[in-house]
């Protein structure tokens, strides 16, 4: 069976390739993204996108990370466990901010309120999403009792309803 793995992954290599280096082609032929103002705004457009980022606040860098939705809800995991971490810096001050292919929209990022209940369609929309990505071989590490216990979901939230810290 190692052989069948082996060609698992290596089939999705491609795909994954050709992706990274259309991105930008597609991205200009694509026109300018709008700015998302509601939630199923954002949901439809972390659809749109291929480049996902995520920062824990107004100051912390962006770093790439996989978003997928569930109907017009969003969702993100971990895929490495140090601390500290963006995720642990949202556990405690739930505001930051995504960024899909150059466009930044504010959010809020906690658990979910019914984890037990979604957990199911997340795994799945991970699946369909690493599956569309060439990636299947990443599905395990994605859906694994560590990452989902990291799953948080992620709601719009414009500037005008956060408060800022004080300097």
């Amino acid at each position: 069976m190692p052989n069948a793995t082996l060609w698992v992954v290596l089939s999705g290599i491609p795909k994954m390739i050709f992706g990274q280096l259309f991105h930008p082609l597609i991205s200009k032929l694509r026109g300018p993204i709008k700015q998302p103002e509601t939630q199923a705004e954002l949901a439809a457009l972390i659809n749109q996108t291929r480049t996902h980022e995520i920062r824990a606040g107004y100051t912390h860098r962006f770093i790439r990370l996989m978003f997928v939705t569930v109907d017009d809800r969003v969702f993100c995991r971990r895929y490495q466990y140090n601390e500290p971490s963006w995720h642990s810096v949202f556990r405690s001050d739930p505001h930051g901010q995504i960024r899909l292919d150059g466009v930044e929209a504010d959010i809020k990022a906690a658990l979910p309120a019914d984890m037990p209940d979604i957990l199911p369609a997340i795994d799945q929309s991970y699946a369909d999403a690493l599956k569309k990505l060439g990636a299947s071989f990443l599905l395990s590490g994605a859906v694994d009792k560590r990452a989902q216990e990291s799953t948080l979901e992620i709601t719009f939230s414009p500037r005008s309803q956060v408060q800022e810290p004080s300097e």
